[in-house]
């Protein structure tokens, strides 16, 4: 992953875009106010399915499993902790 400014994308639009798609490179575009990211359709939809698939297994071992939570001190915040009971 690299990080350019949004002076070099746009100048160099075309040469990021070949290497994005033919090299599967992924930038961090950065202006002083915003980052964004650019990566291929293809790398994209992988994680999108990816992201998908990881969901759909933790929903299964939510609803599979003897579960009880307890509220458990994280940093300042109270995070519920989930305990598997098998």
């Amino acid at each position: 992953m690299r990080t350019v400014n949004y002076s070099h994308a746009r100048n160099n639009l075309k040469t990021l875009i070949e290497d994005v798609c033919d090299n599967d490179e992924t930038y961090i575009i950065t202006n002083k106010n915003a980052k964004t990211v650019m990566m291929s359709l293809e790398k994209y939809s992988r994680k999108q399915t990816q992201i998908k698939e990881d969901i759909k297994i933790s929903l299964e071992i939510l609803n599979t499993a003897n579960i009880t939570t307890k509220t458990k001190p994280f940093k300042g915040l109270n995070v519920p902790m989930i305990l598997n009971n098998k």
